[in-house]
């Protein structure tokens, strides 16, 4: 019989150790029964980084479900049970949990009544609200994975972004709940805190990879898909390239380069970005990137 649950750890490249044993013991302390669960640790083929390191271990899972653990986190105490009744109880495609940023080996956990928001669908979530799309904060049906072929860009920055986002898309009964889950350790030394001006151009240049490819889907799939997936869809690409932007700020993009970038957004037709009543966030990023594009576009 196979496990409830596939516990997948991307361990690879000079990744420390005793930070991956911590994130081994974390799991331990879930006081799982035996058998419910399994831990795949999968390094990256052909150094294909995490993405690669992750659908190594998607191929390997057996589970029902799926839990994707990056090895310098980890698991807070006993938090994993009631996730796992949940799933039990709604048998949901995807459930979506909080998590507690750790610095310095200190975080804080809000003392909150828990809070489990169920959808009819992963579009229905994804069309009204703005979310992390990293693929850790999440629990997954492997089905999903395999009946969709979904897989994470490999040898890349960002290469989770596309693919939550299609999760969501293709997504049945969707759970969000507010209880904390996961310790995300905010190292100085970590992939996403390096300097450098060749990582910020590998970063801004993957999460416009990323944004394009799943321009792309939502340009091929307009046919098939119903309308909620689409209205979700639009509201997660506008999103994405309101971050994008924001990127290029935090990487330190000058006028030329910010030039050349916004105009491959205009001759995508992602700019400039149309009138939508999503968030207060959006209205004000809207008018602002709008009229920045005016101004340097025309």
């Amino acid at each position: 019989m196979n496990p409830m649950l596939s516990i997948i750890i991307p361990f690879y490249g000079d990744a420390d150790k005793q930070l991956l044993n911590n994130c081994m013991q974390s799991i331990e302390r879930q006081k799982l029964p035996m058998g419910s669960y399994e831990v795949i640790v999968a390094d990256d083929d052909n150094g294909k980084k995490l993405g690669g390191a992750r659908n190594k271990g998607v191929r390997m899972a057996t589970g029902e479900y799926m839990l994707f653990i990056d090895a310098d986190d980890f698991l807070l105490d006993a938090a994993l049970p009631p996730l796992l009744q949940l799933l039990r109880d709604y048998r949901p495609d995807i459930l979506s949990f909080d998590y507690t940023i750790v610095r310095n080996g200190k975080f804080k956990v809000k003392r909150q009544p828990p809070q489990d928001d169920i959808y009819p669908s992963g579009a229905a979530y994804m069309s009204t609200h703005n979310f992390f799309g990293t693929a850790w904060r999440h629990l997954y049906r492997r089905s999903l994975f395999v009946e969709h072929q979904l897989l994470f860009k490999e040898n890349a920055y960002h290469e989770d972004e596309a693919t939550v986002a299609l999760a969501y898309f293709y997504a049945g009964k969707t759970i969000i709940t507010n209880r904390v889950v996961y310790g995300y350790n905010q190292l100085p030394g970590s992939i996403l805190h390096r300097p450098g001006k060749q990582q910020c151009l590998k970063r801004l240049n993957d999460f416009y990879s990323c944004l394009i490819d799943l321009h792309d889907f939502y340009q091929q799939i307009q046919i098939k898909a119903n309308a909620l997936q689409i209205k979700a869809l639009q509201r997660r690409i506008r999103f994405l390239t309101i971050d994008y932007i924001l990127q290029m700020r935090r990487n330190g993009c000058g006028k030329n380069e910010s030039f050349i970038r916004l105009t491959q957004l205009r001759d995508r037709r992602l700019l400039p970005l149309p009138r939508a009543h999503y968030s207060v966030k959006y209205s004000l990023a809207r008018a602002a990137i709008n009229l920045m594009v005016f101004f340097r576009l025309f």
